[in-house]
């Protein structure tokens, strides 16, 4: 290699470094809340993400909290992505994908993108 090849590999590799996904170890503030939905299906169901934790609201089958251990966020061709791991009380690690978009306040999961989740009033 030649001396400039050397930095143009750097500046290459750091490009595309910055180029995945970003990620923390707490929930963004602006997804913090209790998330519910008008589809008939999820009526008794809720969502809550705190900074450090994930609750599904299960209607009759009850509340299932989890522990966060990682979230992602990435811009693909449908919006942003987010991505929240959580692990059981076991340690097994699982993952809860969803678009979020702050124009209109609507969380929609990777699965069912036709079914809006919208934060409840505090």
């Amino acid at each position: 290699m030649t001396f400039r090849t050397i930095p143009v590999a750097v500046v290459l590799v750091l490009v595309l470094a910055g180029c995945g996904p970003e990620s923390t170890k707490t929930v963004p503030a602006d997804l913090t809340g209790v998330w519910k939905t008008s589809a008939p299906k999820y009526a008794d169901t809720f969502i809550e993400l705190t900074r450090t934790t994930i609750t599904f609201g299960a209607g009759e089958k009850g509340t299932h909290l989890r522990s966060v251990v990682k979230v992602t966020k990435e811009r693909d061709e449908a919006g942003t992505l987010y991505t929240v791991f959580y692990t059981e009380s076991g340690g097994q690690e699982y993952k809860f994908a969803f678009y979020y978009d702050p124009a209109d306040g609507v969380l929609r999961w990777k699965n069912q993108r036709t079914i809006a989740w919208v934060k409840a009033k505090q």
